[in-house]
């Protein structure tokens, strides 16, 4: 498992030196507002579809799945599910607690922890919504650049 992960991890990296993301994916002539962004406007099922400005190919597929539940004490708990292949042939499901913070000049910074006692996500990333029901994922430290569309949930064949 540790060795799929450090592949998947230096394969990012690699993509994310010889490519950037300048701008929103795909490159529109006009720019696109960033909308406000709630816990309310992640919660669903998302679907990875370019990876640093280069479309993802059909066999390889991400889906992250965000969920608030108001718990009995009254507060919310923050959680994900995440299914992907990159890396592997099967899907691999991740689960864990997410958090969104609105930073001083007003962007939004996406955050996780995974349940299996692995840690926090290796990055924190800055997050932007569009219209369209598209969202963007920027790496605070790196290049990586993920662009995500709404998806109304995880197809039954990938996540069997």
């Amino acid at each position: 498992m540790r060795l799929i992960r450090l592949t998947l991890l230096a394969a990012m990296a690699i993509t994310a030196t010889l490519t950037s993301c300048e701008k929103p994916v795909p490159v529109e002539d006009n720019p696109v507002p960033e909308l406000e962004i709630t816990y309310n406007d992640l919660e669903g099922c998302w679907r990875l579809t370019h990876l640093n400005g280069v479309e993802i190919f059909d066999d390889t597929e991400l889906y992250i799945e965000f969920d608030n539940t108001k718990l009995d004490n009254g507060k919310v708990s923050h959680r994900y599910k995440m299914l992907d292949n990159i890396g592997s042939m099967y899907p691999r499901l991740r689960t864990g607690s997410y958090s969104l913070v609105t930073e001083e000049d007003g962007s939004y910074t996406l955050s996780g922890s995974y349940d299996n006692g692995a840690g926090d996500w290796n990055e924190e990333y800055r997050v932007a919504l569009f219209p369209g029901e598209r969202l963007q994922w920027r790496s605070r430290t790196t290049t990586t650049c993920l662009d995500f569309v709404f998806a109304m949930e995880i197809p039954e064949e990938f996540n069997n």
